[in-house]
């Protein structure tokens, strides 16, 4: 059985606050010492507030490179190269010589001439149209419809001929009849009887369209 001396904890307990009472008079004393903090008055002026302009910052200093201005570079197409024409291998006959002459600076030279072809424009072609042969006029009337005739009816056919390099109707149309009797006696008569002098090209007949028209009247 073992024994707990009590005498030496309460022993160690005062000591301990003892130590701690000395440290807070020191604390104290220390504070006493220190000079007094002096607590201005409170202002009882105006405060004035003035703006203050704020300073200007400086540009920044660009290089002289930045301030070029850099432009896309172009490129340039080339053009296609062209034929060479060599004009030595072109024969040509001279036709006679020129006097020398004499530049400026002393140079003299002589010269071939060279023959050029004039350029030679045909005339437009003489054209004579067809016209009526004389000798046949008094075969140019056809004969009176005797129907219409009877009925004393009278009237004028229109009609276009083909008229060969001979003289001769080779074709004929009708444009225009009062009756189909006054066109039948019409063709019948064109391309039996009819003469033309044919159109000419340069004195030369070819084959041509007429219109003519045939004129019907009963003589009183």
């Amino acid at each position: 059985m073992s024994y707990v001396s009590v005498y030496e904890n309460e022993t160690a307990r005062s000591k301990g606050l003892l130590l701690t009472g000395a440290v807070h008079a020191v604390i104290i004393t220390a504070i006493i010492a220190m000079p007094g903090i002096e607590v201005p008055e409170r202002f009882a002026g105006t405060v004035i507030a003035l703006p203050v302009p704020a300073e200007k910052q400086p540009e920044p200093v660009r290089d002289e490179e930045d301030l070029l201005v850099k432009l896309p570079l172009q490129t340039r197409e080339k053009a296609p190269d062209q034929p060479v024409v060599d004009l030595s291998r072109t024969p040509v006959e001279p036709v006679g010589t020129y006097s020398e002459f004499t530049l400026e600076g002393g140079l003299a030279g002589t010269g071939e001439a060279i023959a050029i072809d004039p350029i030679r424009i045909a005339p437009d072609p003489v054209i004579v149209e067809a016209r009526l042969n004389e000798r046949y006029a008094g075969q140019f009337q056809p004969a009176y419809p005797p129907g219409q005739l009877r009925l004393e009816r009278e009237g004028e056919v229109s009609v276009r001929v083909l008229i060969g390099s001979d003289g001769r109707v080779k074709q004929i149309e009708l444009i225009d009849s009062p009756h189909q009797d006054f066109w039948n006696v019409t063709r019948k008569q064109a391309l039996r009887s009819w003469r033309f002098m044919p159109a000419t090209r340069d004195g030369k007949p070819f084959e041509s369209w007429m219109t003519l028209k045939v004129r019907f009247k009963i003589n009183s």
